[in-house]
This record gives C-alpha cells, structure tokens and sequence, in this order.
C-alpha cells in the first residue's frame, strides 16, 4: 500500500512539474539567480575571514582593508538583489502556471457542461478553482527552485572547502543526507493530512455556500440557527485539520533545524580543538588557521540552509500533491463529456429526430427515456407535456448535447449530434430556461452574449419583441442599468423578457424552451406569451411546459409518460382548451 502511494506521489509531482510549460524558463532564472548567492556568499565569507585574520595577526589597519571592505559591501549587495531576483522568478513561474490551470480547469467545466456542473456542489467546484489551485503556489514559487539550489549550492561550497580541509568537507557530505532522510520521513505523513485538510475545505465551503443561498427558506423555517450549528461544526473540523498539517511542517522544521545545529556543533568542536593543536588531521597545508577555521564556520550554516529551506518548502510539495488530486480528477473527467464532431448543418431551416432513445443518469436503475421517439419537423412548436420529474429537461439536454443517451439517436436533420460541429449547433440554437441566469455587468452586457456585435438599433428592436423596453424605458439607465447577484433587482417576469430578449437578438433557427412561463404571475406570463408567440414563428421549436396557456403556443401536443412519448389525442386537448378558457 505504502509502494503504490509513494508511485502515486511520484507521477503526481512529474504532472505538477509538467504543468510549468513554457513557465520553466523563470524557475531556472530562480534557481540561477539562487547559484549566483551561493557564490556571492563563498565570496563574503572569504572576505569576512581574511579581514579578521589580518586584523588580528598581521596589525592591519581599517585604511589597509579599504579594497577588502568595498568588495564585501558589493557582494553583499548583488546577493540581496540575487535573493530578490530569484524570489520574483519564481513568483512569476507560480503565476503563470496557476492562471493557465484555471483557464484549463474552466474549459474542461465548460466541455462537461452544465449536467456535470449540476452533480457537483457549487462550493466544492470554487474550493477547486480558488484554494486548491492556490495551493500550488509554494510548490511552483519556492520547492522547485530550492530543490535545485538543494543539490548545487552545498556542492559548490564543498568545492571551496575541500582543498582547505578534507576533515571538514568529510563532516558535511556525512550529516548532510541526515536531513532530507527525516524531512521525508515526516513528510510522508504530511501528505495524507493535506488530503484531509482539502476535503474538510471542500466539505465547508459547499455547505456554507448551499446554507447561503438557501437562507430565504432557513428563516421561514426557523432553522437558520441550527446550520450556524453544522457549519460551525464543519468550521471545527476544518481547524483541527488544519492543525495537524501546521503540527507536522513545524514538527518537521524542528527536526531538521536540530540535525544542522548538531553538525554545525561537530563542525565547531573539530575546528575548536584543532586550533588549540589538540588535534591535528584534516588540514591539507599542516595547521587550521583562523582564516581557515572562520571561513568554515561561516559556511558551515549556509552550506545547511539550502538542504533546511527544502524542508520548509517540502510541506508546500505535499500541499500541492494532496490538492492535485481532485485537479487531476475533473481533467480526467470523461463521463459527462460533450461528444462533438466536424460536419456542419445545410444552411436550410433544422428539423429534429430523436429515434428509440434510452437514457438513465449515473447510479440509477430505473431509466428516464425508454425508447423513447420524437420528430419536430422544420418550422414546426411541438409541446412536449408531463407531471415533474418525467424527464421533460432530459429531453432538452440530449439536444443540447449535455448528455448522450446510451443506446438510440439524437439527430438534426438527419445528421447525428454527436457528429456535428459542437460549436455551429449551439450558435443554431436559442434556450430559455425556467431558471434564466444573469450575469453581473448591465443588461446590455446580458444581452450582448447572444450577439457581441449587435448594435443598439438591434438590441432595441429585440427588447421591443420580448416586450421588455415597457420596463427598461424606465429606468435611469436605461440598457446599462446593472444586473444584481442573479438579477435580484428584477422581478421574475422582467428576467424572462430580458432571456427572451437575448433569444430574439441571437435570431437562431432551432428553440428550445424549458418552463418559461412557470412562477410568473398573470399579467406577466400574458407579457412572456405574446412574446414567445412571435418568437416561436417559423423557427423549430421545442416547448417543455405544464401549463395549458402555454400549450396553446404549439402545433402540436406530445405527452411524455413512462419514459415514452405519445401524442395527445382530441380527448387532451380538448380537456387543455377547457383550462385555458376556464
């Protein structure tokens, strides 16, 4: 079990790595920029040693160390702007790898579609995209270039410090492998808590974001009180995990910064006694003298510091690999895939054939469609009926091309969605939803998407058609008037005429159209009728509705029953003409 984890681990840090792209040149500025502070300290410490020596040995004065001094200061000041260098480059490495994963993260969601992002908690899928994507920051910015400066930087100090004393360069190559052998000792257990730590996030940030949009209904059931409860338990968890990862990275510093101390300790003690003449091995040229001695115990900590700040960073490698498994998941996610193809559409008016299709959703037994066939001849409003839950939005779905049904076709005249250009048959297609979303900007902006370069004689003319210029006309601003969160500064009937609007702007041949008279009142569902009768002319329509006002807008009436569909006989809708008229 141990075997397959620490393989997992592994590919999952070479997919981390493969993700930098085109952003590798800035970690290798980091890590040169690292080596160029390795050297400029070498230099320092040489420096600092013979200063001292010859102040102390040979009388010089601070006049005679002048040239000495400058160099110090110089070299001092390139490996501070070195430091900074490699800190921006890395920085700069983490950026661009992180915006590029979101921008990948968001067309995979795209390419699953809306049927994907319905099975997953609104929470969960921002917890991905915000704090699992940030976690990948310390891993980018900082592990990878310290691992490199890990291995170069004590293998350039060793190259300055053999020739003076093969004692001392012994010590170091003896204790060194000490410390990344305990900092992946306790890391490996890092890893697990990262995990658990995620999940508690994602556990949080769902429930709270399904406690807050559902806070409306919690108040009229008194319950707002008893989620405070739940979250705060969700809260408390998340803390604990959260702990217990900072336990380990501060568990896991504390034994690597007492690993250094010791071997900088022996490294005194050698140095110490050699130098009273107490000990006399390890010198190359005879004696250990102070400019020896200072020099390597100058060096002595900072030939430890690349190996201690890798141990600082490991726990951001194993934040990192914890968080790229959920990342890893939804880009491998194939289930809800959109399937497309490369033909195009005739440029004639579409007709649609669904022919003995079967479709039931992931984890189900029972099917939603069984053999179930429809045709919607060009041009025509065919009214697809039925109680709730009967698989009505199924049916739109298939169309759409957010799902595929197992067995059976979906066909566009006569051609099979799933062999189609994805993008030409969507710009084909108009939907308006029982649910309309609107965007935060203007409601120009809204309507806008249908077509971004429609011009304001166009978005007037499709408002005057949803009959949606009777309430845009007044307000102060008109068009540019800003939509609130989901448009809550407008009523329901205004969101829908704002939804059919974008439909008239887009002027597609094929409509699909999902409840959209449900919830409304009366005088403005007889708004959205008259502006749905004039959009449904002439185009392909498929109308999905419970309501017999409703139904009136169609040619033809089809009853979704079982899984199957049949048309309506006489009896129907005759008994429907009666509801309305009653």
């Amino acid at each position: 079990m141990q075997a397959t984890t620490r393989e997992s681990t592994g590919e999952k840090s070479l997919w981390l790595k493969g993700l930098l792209g085109t952003d590798k040149r800035w970690v290798r500025l980091s890590v040169a920029a690292g080596v160029f502070a390795g050297l400029m300290l070498v230099l320092q410490a040489h420096l600092l040693a013979r200063a001292v020596n010859e102040t102390l040995f040979q009388g010089a004065q601070l006049s005679d160390l002048k040239g000495v001094l400058l160099i110090l200061l110089f070299a001092l000041l390139l490996r501070a702007a070195s430091g900074v260098l490699k800190e921006w480059s890395g920085q700069r490495a983490s950026v661009g790898v992180r915006s590029r994963l979101r921008t990948e993260l968001l067309a995979r969601l795209a390419q699953l579609g809306p049927a994907y992002s319905k099975s997953q908690r609104s929470g969960e899928l921002s917890s991905l995209l915000m704090e699992q994507v940030e976690a990948l920051d310390g891993f980018i910015a900082r592990y990878l270039p310290q691992m490199a400066l890990a291995a170069v930087i004590p293998l350039v100090i060793l190259v300055f410090v053999l020739p003076l004393n093969w004692a001392a360069a012994l010590i170091f190559l003896a204790t060194a492998p000490l410390i990344p052998l305990f900092m992946a000792l306790v890391g490996t257990r890092a890893a697990e808590a990262n995990r658990r730590n995620f999940r508690a996030l994602a556990q949080l940030s769902g429930y709270f974001l399904d406690v807050v949009q559902g806070l409306g209904t919690l108040k009229l059931f008194s319950r707002s009180r008893e989620q405070q409860g739940v979250i705060a338990e969700n809260a408390d968890e998340f803390r604990i995990r959260t702990m217990q990862v900072l336990r380990l990275a501060f568990l896991s510093s504390a034994v690597l910064e007492f690993f250094a101390s010791i071997s900088i300790a022996i490294l005194a003690v050698y140095l110490g006694f050699s130098f009273l003449g107490l000990l006399n091995f390890g010198s190359w040229g005879g004696e250990i003298t102070l400019y020896h001695a200072l020099f390597l115990l100058i060096l002595a900590p900072e030939f430890y510091l690349p190996l201690r700040e890798l141990g600082t960073h490991y726990h951001s490698k194993q934040e990192a690999i914890a968080a790229a498994d959920r990342i890893i998941d939804l880009l491998q996610e194939s289930e809800h895939l959109e399937s497309g193809g490369m033909l195009e559409l005739p440029e004639r008016q579409p007709d649609i054939s669904l022919k003995d299709i079967n479709f039931s959703y992931p984890g189900q037994s029972q099917p939603v469609l069984e053999n179930f066939s429809l045709q919607v001849a060009a041009g025509e409003c065919v009214a697809l009926v039925g109680p709730s839950g009967v698989g009505k939005s199924t049916v739109l779905n298939l169309l759409a091309g957010f799902e595929c049904p197992q067995q059976g076709i979906v066909a566009i005249s006569g051609v099979a969605l799933t062999e189609l250009s994805r993008l030409q048959w969507m710009d084909r297609v108009a939907f308006v939803s029982q649910h309309t979303t609107l965007f935060p900007g203007s409601i120009r902006d809204n309507l806008l998407m249908a077509k971004p370069q429609a011009t304001n004689e166009q978005l007037r003319t499709a408002c005057d058609q949803a009959a949606a210029s009777e309430f845009i006309d007044r307000l102060s601003a008109g068009l540019d008037t800003p939509v609130g969160e989901a448009g809550a500064n407008f009523s329901g009937g205004q969101i829908q005429r704002i939804a059919l609007a974008r439909a008239f702007l887009k002027d597609a041949p094929v409509l699909l159209l999902d409840e959209p008279t449900a919830s409304l009142d009366v005088a403005s569902e007889a708004l959205v009728l008259k502006a749905l009768s004039r959009l449904c002319r002439g185009r392909t329509t498929l109308l999905l509705t419970h309501r017999p006002s409703t139904m009136q807008l169609a040619d033809r009436l089809c009853v979704l029953q079982q899984g199957a569909c049949v048309e309506a006989d006489e009896a129907l809708r005759k008994q429907l003409q009666e509801a309305v008229s009653s």
